[in-house]
């Protein structure tokens, strides 16, 4: 795994930018991402727009959304991490508040934010970006 950038204060509150670049990085990050953290991604969501005409169309927009984690699933098969949770950022495709699930994939960044970084979950981040 690949450590982008830290920023965690001496209170333990912050946040850090992971790119997991290998299988076994999916799994440190399922370990690492617990129920409240928040999480940065790029995502794929389904967006609906109105003509003037009243019709509607709908397509595929690629966003960036922050959400606040409620369910962790990890796909071992696939390797894919799927985090649901609300969108607590505003962002011109998503509502406040309007349920989403991030994909988090290998070779894609995203950022996670704790309230509290406690030794263990630090000690995890430092063994999965070491490189040996």
């Amino acid at each position: 795994m690949k450590l982008v950038y830290k920023n965690v204060d001496k209170f333990g509150d912050g946040s850090i930018v992971l790119i997991p670049e290998e299988p076994e990085d999916m799994w440190h990050a399922y370990n690492l991402i617990a129920e409240g953290d928040q999480v940065r991604s790029s995502t794929i969501r389904k967006v609906q727009n109105e003509t003037a005409t009243g019709s509607t169309s709908s397509s595929r927009m690629r966003t960036i959304l922050t959400i606040s984690v409620e369910t962790i699933d990890f796909d071992t098969q696939a390797q894919v991490l799927r985090l649901k949770g609300r969108n607590i950022e505003e962002n011109q495709f998503v509502k406040m508040g309007a349920y989403h699930t991030l994909d988090l994939e290998l070779n894609r960044k995203f950022t996670l934010t704790k309230r509290l970084w406690d030794s263990i979950a630090l000690e995890r981040v430092e063994t999965a970006c070491d490189p040996t």
